[in-house]
């Protein structure tokens, strides 16, 4: 990959094309860097005013989430639609402008967690329905965390890593879309919906969704080394068990399955910004 991203960068597979960016590219880069991969070339799309932001897609659309304005360095609530080759704005901003966060579509909803608002970490959640084009608040998260990194799993998210209010954590935390968006509609108070897994072993995991099953990228084992391991969490033990180890040991990397099965793994750091993609297959088995 050309570019170099890092921490918060976010891959989105759209048909059979991947998008690479948001997050950090670097010192070089004041604005927001998204790289397309198409038939094995790598072009990159216009850039846009918010660094630090997160990715998601929406009816075959690549939709870009808060970020930074590095003209004035302030938070930004916008989201951006990148369609006819520009970036538009549809959908109405968030209620708390953010960076760091991270989003995901899911049945016509765009679901935004975590981040950095005003320099503080924040536990907030919120709910776009796109259909009334309505931001609604979602239960919070049990902690506030940004530079977290998400992924699906059926009607599940799950949020892996990033910084609590300690420093960098390995704590997964999960919870069922249906309910959260269905309370957050509705404005009813309900028991804590957020729930915990087992800690991933390493800090700065990548999360992986292949099939049912739920995987831990790369991280880092201490301060002077990386892991290059790829973990399968099994539900039955709470355990994570080893299935299988990255070309290249990174931590903060970015995942995505293509649409032929294989595994794009893109960004990350290995010590320093690295920009390679390494391309692999796994079984989840």
């Amino acid at each position: 990959m050309p570019i170099k991203m890092s921490f918060s960068v976010q891959s989105v597979v759209i048909g059979d094309t991947v998008h690479v960016g948001g997050g950090d590219a670097g010192y070089d880069r004041d604005m927001c860097t998204v790289m397309k991969l198409e038939q094995d070339q790598w072009t990159e799309l216009p850039e846009y005013t918010a660094k630090y932001s997160t990715m998601t897609s929406l009816a075959n659309r690549l939709v870009l989430v808060g970020g930074q304005d590095p003209r004035n360095n302030k938070r930004t609530n916008q989201l951006a639609v990148f369609e006819s080759g520009e970036w538009t704005h549809p959908y109405p901003p968030m209620n708390i402008a953010r960076d760091s966060l991270t989003a995901v579509s899911f049945n016509n909803h765009i679901i935004v967690a975590g981040g950095r608002d005003d320099e503080v970490r924040t536990s907030s959640v919120e709910v776009l329905d796109v259909a009334s084009k309505r931001w609604y608040i979602a239960q919070s998260l049990p902690n506030p965390r940004s530079v977290l990194k998400s992924t699906l799993i059926g009607n599940t998210l799950y949020l892996m890593g990033g910084f609590d209010h300690i420093g960098a954590t390995n704590t997964v935390h999960h919870v069922d879309l249906n309910e959260l968006i269905a309370k957050a509609l509705s404005n009813l108070d309900t028991p804590t919906l957020w729930q915990t897994l087992q800690e991933v072993p390493f800090k700065w995991s990548a999360p992986l969704s292949i099939g049912r099953s739920l995987l831990a990228v790369g991280g880092q084992v201490d301060r002077f080394h990386l892991s290059s391991s790829i973990l399968l969490y099994q539900p039955d033990t709470r355990r994570w068990v080893e299935v299988g180890d990255l070309p290249t040991a990174q931590l903060s990397c970015t995942c995505s399955v293509l649409p032929s099965g294989e595994v794009i793994v893109a960004g990350g750091e290995t010590g320093v910004y690295t920009p390679t993609v390494d391309f692999f297959s796994i079984s989840a088995n």
